[in-house]
């Protein structure tokens, strides 16, 4: 079995992907937020087990 990609894409995949969309700065601003309130709880209530690097 071969690893070549037959068909290679034009571009990055997944959300970067479509062109022409921009996310609301407030909302990227608002994830990021959440996701280090999330690793810090993780690493409070888990220890440094909670968090995969």
């Amino acid at each position: 079995m071969s690893s070549e990609n037959t068909t290679p894409r034009p571009g990055p995949a997944g959300a970067t992907a479509v062109q022409g969309r921009h996310r609301n700065p407030l909302g990227t601003v608002l994830r990021n937020v959440g996701i280090a309130l999330d690793t810090a709880a993780r690493v409070i209530f888990l220890g440094r087990d909670g968090v995969r690097y």
